[in-house]
């Protein structure tokens, strides 16, 4: 069979304007090459189909990785997933490791407010599926399709959105499954190889986006963490400041507890409550890490093996980034902690030998013994009252010491343990007796 030449050169006109089907079929003088004709210019179209998605991902992906803000990097994610497949909608769920579910994070095109606050539980529908197996599912007719696991509240909320066709594919980093992202349509629609293939491509493009962008804030609040710390440190803030610091870095509320779970200092709106952490303050200490519930997370301090005190931190949104900081904080405190016991106890010696002279050699180096004195407040000019207090066994005469040392110091004077008793010295009062019976209350 012979073709005329003018029907090759219509077809091949139809091809290079792209005509629609119709106009193919108008040629018919040779219906099989116009079959040919219509297979060429369907693998065409396909092809700059492709062409077109390509382009598009690697625009798209060139943009994520310019990202830093990981709500920028999300919002981006499925903008770019609801114009290159062309749905009406497109959202990510992120997953909860605590709740063991994934949430709703970021939308494009969704209008219910029940929407955009669901959480689906692993297993549980379209969603469900591929956040607890890591593998793509698409369905032209979700609310017909036996595949999935229906319940009453997922149902309703995919209802009232008026979702049909969902395709979900996971944002999957290494062994790091972040959460699933969707493209859906209001309509019965199957989702073609080509379109399934793409959401995939952007999905993995999308995971590498997050953890960089997670990688990045967790960089950025562990080196202003940092900053804030020694700037803490060098001012001598102390346990306030560090609480402080926190607060403001972390956009949250922090509490300081000391050893003994006894709090040192706190900062922020609501700072958390340890009799509501009870568990979590166990794990954290047992573990020697941080052990994170909601918006909660708990950090050990801890120098070698000796535990110092705790972290409490209260922020909503908690994420990795936040407890990283947390621990850098930590090891932070455990140096301001050493750095204060040491200082503490260098005085405490300090306090201890200038009472020993004073008490039992006062006339040997009498200015020397004027100067020591001075570094740590006490005036040897002034007049002065001594008391004594008795304390029993060793433990408990050391106790009394520490009481007794501290309410000196507040008063301009020293406390320390000779001859076998509590010693305090103080600035002369117009009625020593008075100061006799302030200390006693207090030691009672």
């Amino acid at each position: 069979m012979t073709t005329k030449p003018e029907t090759t050169g219509a077809l091949l006109r139809l091809l290079r304007e792209e005509a629609d089907e119709g106009e193919f079929r108008a040629v018919a003088a040779a219906p099989r090459l116009v079959d040919d004709a219509l297979e060429i210019r369907a693998r065409l179209a396909a092809h700059r189909r492709r062409e077109a998605a390509l382009a598009a991902l690697y625009e798209t992906a060139g943009d994520l990785a310019s990202l830093r803000d990981l709500e920028d990097v999300l919002q981006a994610i499925v903008s770019r997933a609801r114009t290159l497949v062309g749905t009406d909608v497109a959202y990510l769920l992120l997953s909860d490791p605590e709740e063991g579910d994934t949430y709703v994070r970021v939308t494009d095109g969704i209008t219910t407010d029940g929407f955009k606050t669901g959480r689906l539980a692993a297993g549980t529908g379209l969603g469900g599926l591929v956040a607890a197996t890591a593998v793509p599912y698409h369905t032209a007719d979700y609310p017909n399709d036996a595949r999935f696991e229906h319940t009453r509240y997922v149902d309703g909320v995919i209802g009232a959105e008026g979702l049909v066709a969902i395709q979900g594919v996971p944002l999957k980093f290494g062994d790091q499954v972040y959460g699933v992202l969707f493209a859906a349509n209001r309509r019965v629609r199957p989702f073609s190889p080509d379109e399934v293939d793409l959401l995939i491509s952007l999905a993995n493009h999308a995971a590498l986006a997050i953890e960089n962008a997670t990688l990045f804030e967790e960089v950025r609040k562990t080196a202003a963490v940092h900053e804030r710390l020694t700037a803490v440190a060098l001012d001598g803030g102390g346990p306030a400041g560090l609480a402080s610091a926190l607060a403001d870095v972390l956009r949250g509320s922090v509490l300081v507890l000391d050893a003994q779970d006894r709090p040192l200092a706190s900062a922020g709106e609501a700072p958390p409550q340890p009799s509501c952490l009870v568990r979590e303050m166990a794990q954290a200490r047992t573990g020697r890490g941080s052990a994170a519930r909601g918006t909660v997370c708990v950090t050990p301090i801890v120098a070698a093996d000796e535990h110092l005190g705790t972290l409490l931190l209260v922020r909503a949104g908690l994420d990795a980034s936040d407890i990283h900081a947390l621990e850098r904080a930590a090891q932070a405190a455990a140096l301001m902690l050493l750095g204060e016991r040491t200082v503490a106890e260098a005085e405490h010696r300090l306090r201890g030998e200038i009472l020993e002279d004073l008490l039992g050699a006062p006339h040997r180096d009498p200015e020397g013994l004027r100067r020591r004195a001075a570094l740590v407040g006490l005036d040897l000019e002034r007049g002065h009252v001594v008391l004594v207090a008795r304390g029993g066994d060793t433990t408990r005469r050391r106790r009394i010491t520490e009481l007794a040392g501290g309410h000196a110091t507040r008063l301009g004077g020293i406390a320390g343990e000779y001859g076998g008793h509590t010693v305090v010295v103080l600035p002369a009062a117009e009625d020593p007796g008075a100061a006799a019976r302030t200390l006693a209350a207090l030691l009672t």
